[in-house]
């Protein structure tokens, strides 16, 4: 599995999130309690891009457009059916890496 260097783990703010593109995949990263998360930006439910822009409750982040909550750790929805994809994460000093893309599950 390859691994891709996507941002800085000091570039990326407590609570905070950021949307990226690798592979043609949007994707929002989240740092919550110190660790990076990374899921689709895509929510399953209207397929809005908008997850970066999410509202955060711990580990969990609901869907700025109708309240879909997910688990950042998971890709679950709490609130509904259907599931944000997951991407592994590396933090290697200052740089984060998510593996690469691949075929959707």
């Amino acid at each position: 599995m390859a691994f891709v260097t996507v941002a800085r783990f000091s570039g990326i703010s407590e609570g905070q999130s950021r949307r990226i593109e690798v592979g043609g995949e949007e994707i929002a990263l989240w740092k919550v309690g110190g660790r990076v998360y990374a899921v689709s930006n895509v929510c399953a439910h209207e397929h809005f891009s908008m997850m970066h822009q999410g509202i955060l409750k711990g580990c969990m982040v609901s869907c700025p457009m109708h309240g879909w909550t997910y688990s950042l750790e998971t890709g679950r929805c709490i609130t509904g059916e259907g599931r944000l994809r997951t991407y592994r994460v590396r933090v290697e000093g200052d740089d984060v890496a998510i593996e690469e893309p691949g075929p959707a599950w």
